[in-house]
């Protein structure tokens, strides 16, 4: 493995290479930290790969049976970047998505690439493929504008305020007779227009740094995400969940953000979101677990990001040697922190209720690398860009308790997509 010296920033280099490369590349998988270094069991590494030995694309149309199985068939100790739509639950559970889509994407896609390179403060190592001759190519290059070029775009809520409002009280009439715990319903959004997937990932990388940030390209399709969730991490013969439950606005001062966080963790709703999700998540790691090895390692963690506070509990498992990695992930999918419990009930629900197909809204993107880990994010916070049609999607969520205030979840979803607004439509 040979590295070569950055002449600036990591930051500065990448504001130059993903421009330098969607030029030049079908496929373009980064993953960026954001030096989120105290996060629990660390954030993404920070990967770029791009050019693809091997590429697989999942129609949805195959999602029943291809999704799993394909992985399994194309994972052989070697890296694998992978995107995985929300609508792959169709092929753990016997569920289908009957509403339209939001966006043309594809049920699962995965390369193998040619070149992967891994950043840190001052060096970039060549993991895999060729580095020298690119790497100084790009640092001669012009870096990526990270002011607006694009005209701006109206995003707009495909249901009302009102709808919304209804939706939610038949949610929780449905919890009432006991069908439900806690159900997360999503406010789906889209405009038109022409943008610079590059461009528009800077800004809003510099807008809202994410631990489980993303910048994916797979022909005319982009993810540009400020994820601050992690799905599933697989660190050798240990499993690794991190559901998201509970969030706040950050304050104007330093007095009303210590304000907020307190009321944050004295929230008995939020609270009670959270221990819901977290046993979801052990019931989902059993399935693939050492028996008795399942445990909470942290409960209801607060944490502090640009524009919220959010609770977050980890959960961890040693995996049974009867099961694979790709096992594993299959059997957790999709992400409880955006179902809700029981989890199977609940999508249904949420395919009859929820307007638009969620597509690759609460999908996931990641790598499986060479010694059989892994560590995929959860995709929320994210724009969706379709550069063929010239669509913008994307979806904010929240969970939905028998005592949830209606408006009150409206304004959630409302200041968990407002970032992403914000940059495409000014």
């Amino acid at each position: 493995m040979s590295s070569i010296r950055l002449h600036n920033t990591p930051t500065a280099f990448i504001t130059k290479a993903l421009p330098w490369l969607e030029s030049r590349y079908e496929t373009i998988s980064y993953l960026n930290p954001n030096s989120y270094d105290q996060y629990p069991h660390k954030p993404f590494r920070h990967l770029l790969a791009f050019g693809a030995e091997l590429q697989v694309e999942v129609p949805d149309d195959q999602v029943v049976f291809n999704v799993w199985n394909r992985l399994r068939s194309k994972y052989s100790k070697d890296w694998l970047f992978v995107f995985i739509s929300y609508d792959a639950k169709n092929s753990v559970e016997q569920l289908e998505s009957t509403q339209p889509k939001g966006i043309n994407s594809k049920a699962a896609t995965f390369f193998i690439p040619e070149h992967v390179w891994e950043l840190t403060a001052d060096s970039i190592y060549i993991l895999k493929g060729e580095g020298a001759t690119f790497i100084e190519e790009i640092q001669r290059a012009t870096a990526a504008s990270t002011t607006n070029s694009h005209a701006a775009i109206e995003i707009k809520p495909l249901i009302s305020k009102q709808t919304y409002i209804e939706r939610v009280k038949q949610l929780q009439a449905l919890i009432g007779k006991g069908d439900a715990y806690e159900i997360n319903y999503c406010i789906p959004f889209s405009g038109k227009g022409k943008i610079d997937p590059a461009e528009t990932y800077l800004r809003l990388n510099t807008l809202a740094p994410m631990p489980f940030s993303v910048f994916s390209k797979w022909k005319d399709f982009f993810i540009l995400s400020a994820s601050p969730e992690r799905f599933i991490k697989k660190e050798k013969d240990t499993i690794i969940s991190q559901p998201i439950k509970g969030t706040s606005k950050r304050g104007s001062t330093e007095a009303e953000d210590l304000a907020l966080i307190k009321k944050l963790s004295q929230s008995e709703k939020e609270q009670s979101e959270n221990t819901m999700i977290v046993d979801l998540v052990r019931n989902d790691l059993s399935r693939t677990a050492q028996a008795g090895s399942v445990h909470v390692s942290e409960f209801r963690g607060l944490y502090s990001f640009p524009h919220v506070h959010q609770l977050i509990s980890t959960i961890e498992s040693q995996v049974d040697v009867a099961f694979s990695a790709i096992d594993v992930i299959q059997h957790a999918y999709p992400m409880g922190s955006m179902t809700g419990a029981p989890k199977v009930k609940v999508m249904q629900i949420i395919d009859q209720l929820e307007t638009v197909s969620r597509g690759p809204f609460s999908g996931t993107v990641g790598y499986m690398d060479p010694e059989n880990n892994f560590d995929f994010n959860v995709l929320i916070r994210s724009i969706f860009y379709d550069a063929a049609e010239k669509n913008i999607f994307m979806e904010a969520g929240s969970a939905i308790t028998y005592y949830a205030d209606a408006a009150a979840e409206y304004e959630e979803c409302l200041l968990k997509i407002n970032p992403m607004i914000q940059i495409v439509a000014h």
